[in-house]
């Protein structure tokens, strides 16, 4: 691949790039649930998307296939996984220990954060690494914001997924070596635990017909 074809995607590599970090505050900010995992969702669609634009080598095949497994599985089958077991739950709000507004302002915060520590680590080594660990560090503090202030474990699991597509997404610069395994083993991993956690939200539901956090504190021998 010629050096001209990459430059001219630069462009929509940050339009893709802000998109995501909109992404992260829209969760932070969102009071249900669906909006939750459409958000989710469409972030990895939009993460599914990046290899096309990362890859300078020249096999053609290559970034195809990566984009269509990661778009598939972040963009379609994660997040319908997320919409079956919420409708086996009763409807509830998002109910952050904080609220959305204050969760919003702390993750620009880390936003800022993730700006300063780019232009401080001085990560030159790799030109796209430099250009998406600001967003990827965003992403991932915005999982763990997530998974800490969040009463519900299903909530929980909306956090820990964006905390892996901020792993993934720091994995990406990556493409044009062609780590193809690694990524499927990732990928792997995370699909596991998704169903593993999945089943645990509604075995908890079933027990103690609640998947409130806070009711596991009382819990005794």
């Amino acid at each position: 691949m010629s050096g001209v074809p990459f430059f001219s995607s630069m462009g929509w590599l940050h339009v893709i790039l802000g998109f995501i970090v909109l992404t992260d505050l829209s969760l932070l900010a969102a009071e249900h649930r669906r909006v939750c995992i459409r958000l989710i969702a469409l972030q990895g669609m939009l993460l599914g998307a990046l290899p096309l634009l990362m890859h300078t080598g020249e096999t053609a095949i290559y970034p195809w296939v990566v984009a269509a497994i990661f778009f598939g599985t972040k963009g379609i089958l994660l997040p319908w996984l997320l919409w079956r077991t919420m409708k086996q739950l009763p409807f509830s709000a998002m109910r952050p220990y904080v609220g959305s507004t204050v969760c919003v302002l702390i993750g620009l915060c880390g936003f800022m954060l993730s700006l300063w520590l780019a232009g401080r680590l001085g990560l030159t080594f790799n030109a796209l690494f430099s250009q998406v660990f600001p967003t990827s560090f965003t992403t991932i503090f915005a999982g763990l914001l997530l998974i800490v202030t969040q009463r519900t474990a299903l909530n929980q699991i909306f956090g820990y997924l964006v905390l892996e597509n901020g792993i993934y997404l720091l994995n990406v610069p990556m493409i044009q070596y062609e780590n193809l395994w690694l990524e499927l083993s990732i990928l792997l991993d995370i699909l596991v635990g998704i169903f593993v956690m999945g089943i645990a939200v509604l075995h908890i539901y079933r027990v103690f017909e609640s998947t409130d956090v806070d009711r596991f504190a009382v819990l005794r021998d």
